[in-house]
């Protein structure tokens, strides 16, 4: 079981290039958790995300990592807490599956000191677990875009960090792709208590795979808590102007948000 941690901004003011987007957030990480930030486009779900991974300096308010600010905490050491697969990472040119993967032992080697044993068991453990042993060789321009996203979070894995952070680990895959790499994701939460903190678009698989969900609009934090509490018809309405009913997922019992649309109103009506 990974560490407990406390990990929370305060009044967070946070944007780019003068222009303000999370307008004071408070927000708190439940540990050891599955924890999906949703909202419409642009209302802040990756600022609020690489504010707290220290890739965007707030403008005001802190961001607090067991009581304390995470500008304090040195980079090597802060890396090996916290790990992040950004949105869109760019891959280095011919680059093998087993060389990418292992960039990710950077912050626990010390400088000239070669491989050791753990950093080899790190590799092996974090392969296995994304299921991507028999692409070891292979060179990252020829995978699928489900396979370079497996090595992607592989390669974030093998930092052995108490803490997950990925923005929209999904997008662009097919919903086969997505169903398997939330899967793993939530293996990795069951077996070693990753706290695990992702942006999501989709609102049905947010609400399946979520422990806790963080709604944002505008960049200020509306609703919070598990996904029975917060995937309402008026919070999608608030936050994605649309119109829906919520049932019962047949499979999961989670929430289900069924648009309505204009064209099966009659339809709708008798759910």
């Amino acid at each position: 079981m990974k560490t407990i941690h406390q990990f929370e901004t305060k009044e967070v003011v946070a944007g780019y290039d003068q222009k303000t987007i999370l307008h004071g957030l408070d927000v708190e990480i439940p540990s050891n958790k599955i924890n999906v930030i949703i909202g419409a486009n642009a209302c802040g779900k990756s600022t609020l995300l690489k504010t707290m991974a220290r890739l965007i300096k707030p403008q005001s308010g802190q961001v607090i990592l067991d009581g304390k600010s995470i500008d304090q905490i040195p980079p090597k050491q802060l890396a090996r807490v916290l790990g992040i697969l950004p949105q869109s990472p760019i891959v280095p040119e011919g680059i093998t599956v087993t060389d990418l993967v292992g960039r990710g032992r950077y912050p626990h080697q010390k400088m000239f000191s070669g491989w050791s044993k753990k950093d080899y068991e790190a590799v092996a453990e974090a392969m296995e677990i994304m299921n991507i042993a028999e692409l070891a060789d292979r060179n990252i321009d020829e995978l699928s875009g489900g396979q370079r996203q497996r090595v992607w979070i592989a390669m974030a894995l093998t930092q052995q960090t108490d803490i997950l952070f990925l923005d929209e680990p999904t997008t662009f895959l097919d919903i086969a792709y997505q169903v398997e790499i939330l899967d793993l994701l939530t293996d990795l939460n069951r077996k070693y208590g990753t706290t695990i903190v992702m942006v999501l678009h989709d609102i049905n698989l947010s609400a399946r795979y979520a422990d806790y969900i963080f709604a944002l609009e505008k960049g200020q934090l509306i609703a919070e808590g598990e996904p029975s509490q917060v995937i309402t018809t008026d919070l999608v309405k608030q936050v994605f102007g649309l119109d829906c009913t919520v049932i019962n997922d047949p499979v999961s019992l989670s929430p289900m948000v069924v648009p309505r649309g204009r064209y099966h109103v009659q339809v709708n009506e008798s759910l």
